[in-house]
This record gives C-alpha cells, sequence and structure tokens, in this order.
C-alpha cells in the first residue's frame, strides 16, 4: 500500500471507529471480517481540524485518511485478540469508567426531569396574570434603597445600634462592614428592591420607614440585622417592569408551592446547627 505524508492529528480510536457499518453504505475497504464504509470516512472526516480539509478533499488525501482508519481497525482486532481485554488494568478502567457514566446518567436525568418540572409549573400554577399585576403595581409601585447591617448575634448588632444613635454615619459602617475580608457579611448597600425581593421579615419595614430613617434590631434565620432606608421612588408600569414583577410573583408562588410540599412530605432538619 502506498504512502503518504499526512501531518493527521488523528482522533482516539473510540472516536474512529464507533460508528458501524450500515447495509447500504458503499464498502471502501474490509479488515478482517469488518467492513469500513463510505459513510463512517465522511462522519470520521467531520471529526478533523479544519486547517487540514483541503488536503483531505483530495483524492490522495482521502487515500491518505482511508488508511488511518484501515490502521485503526487493525490495532483495535489485535488488541482484542490479545490478553489486555482480560487484564486487570483493562477491567478496572473499564468498571470506572461504567460507574462514573452510570453515575453521569443519574445526575442527568435528575436534573432533566427537575428541569422539565420546573418548565411545567412555570407554565400553570406559577403562571402570572395581567390583573396579577395590575394588583401588584396598585399595592407596591415603589422602589427603595437601603443600607444594611447584618451580625451574627443581637449583643453585636446592639452594640452598632448604639454607635448609630450616638452619632456614627450607619452608611460608612455599612461600607466597611461589607469590605471585612474573610467574612460573608450580607452588609453594605442593597440593590434597588421593588416588594417581595427582600428578607421577608425585613421587607414591610423597609417599606414603611421614612428615608433617613435607621430601623433594627430584626433577627432572622441570616443573623440580625440593621437597616437604613436611603431613597423611594415610584416605579412606572413598563415593559421591563412588568417582567421584573412577573419574576417576583413567580417567586413567591414558587415558595408557596415549596412550602406545601414540606408539609406534605414532613420534612424535618435533624442537626440542631442547621436549624
Amino acid at each position: 500500500m502506498k504512502k503518504y505524508a499526512l501531518p493527521l492529528l488523528i482522533p482516539p480510536l473510540a472516536m474512529l471507529l464507533s460508528c458501524s457499518a450500515k447495509n447500504d453504505d458503499k464498502v471502501l475497504a474490509r479488515v478482517g471480517g469488518e467492513k469500513i464504509t463510505e459513510a463512517q470516512l465522511q462522519e470520521k472526516l467531520g471529526d478533523i481540524s479544519p486547517s487540514y480539509r483541503e488536503f483531505l478533499d483530495t483524492p490522495a488525501g482521502r487515500r491518505q485518511f482511508l488508511e488511518v482508519l484501515i490502521n485503526e481497525r487493525l490495532i483495535l482486532l489485535a488488541a482484542k485478540k490479545s490478553g489486555v481485554a482480560s487484564s486487570d488494568g483493562y477491567r478496572g478502567q473499564v468498571r470506572e469508567m461504567e460507574k462514573d457514566l452510570k453515575d453521569k446518567l443519574a445526575q442527568f436525568k435528575d436534573y432533566l426531569l427537575t428541569k422539565l418540572w420546573v418548565e411545567a409549573l412555570k407554565e400553570k400554577e406559577l403562571m402570572t396574570t395581567d390583573e396579577e399585576l395590575t394588583a401588584y403595581f396598585a399595592e407596591s409601585p415603589n422602589e427603595i434603597v437601603i443600607d444594611h447591617l447584618m451580625y451574627p448575634t443581637y449583643e453585636e448588632a446592639e452594640a452598632v445600634l448604639k454607635r448609630v444613635k450616638s452619632g456614627a454615619d450607619f452608611s460608612r459602617l455599612a461600607r466597611d462592614r461589607a469590605g471585612e475580608k474573610g467574612l460573608m457579611t450580607g452588609s453594605g448597600r442593597m440593590p434597588p428592591m421593588m416588594k417581595g425581593e427582600f428578607i421577608p421579615e425585613l421587607e414591610d419595614m423597609a417599606f414603611k420607614m421614612k428615608v433617613g430613617e435607621v430601623q433594627g434590631i430584626v433577627k432572622t434565620k441570616f443573623g440580625h440585622h440593621l437597616i437604613k432606608k436611603i431613597s423611594q421612588t415610584r416605579k412606572a408600569r413598563a415593559p421591563e417592569t412588568e417582567d421584573r414583577v412577573r419574576r417576583i410573583l413567580e417567586k413567591k408562588k414558587f415558595d408557596a408551592h415549596m412550602e406545601k410540599l414540606q408539609a406534605e412530605l414532613e420534612v424535618e432538619v435533624l442537626d440542631e446547627d442547621y436549624k
């Protein structure tokens, strides 16, 4: 067989030999009792870098590529006849791959099932009507900005509140707290929020406060909170705001649905450190 110098990056065996021959394919070569077909060659050509395709489109390039396929098939057949397939190394790696693929398939099935369930939920239970949008804008048209301080203990929050009452700058304390290295403080200036976008225990209080007012201490599952209201503006009903409100209402319905599921399935946190 004539040889050609082809600067070809040969794909792995598994990719070159993954396709079985179709009965109606044009047979280009036989290796032992196995066929290499035109369809297999064309599919494998698709795996090759475009920089080599100009050469592979020539008669010489196609012959060279067929030789690559023949050599790969010879190697595989020889390997099958050898004792490698019964070796501990081969069997061990195959078992590891089978377990990995099994785990990945299980993860994918869970992901797909969850994704399709949520999509179906959005089309039914979570669907927001125009009437619900109108009611939201009538009841909660405002957007607020707050500075937020959060501490793990009541005593820490109380000490800071006393400093604020004595004249300390709340906003500066929030900026400094947000910048503390190595801590996930949850403090600082919060992004502009509409009703339904903040911690529920703080939300009613925040929207009722006057601009410039400081309130706290409020305990939640996250910690002990102090807030200062920076601004309040009325949001006009526009397409982008409607999309935002739809997400707020969708989340509210989703949270309610999850609470219902927890009650039905009797969820219980057993470790005291996680309650």
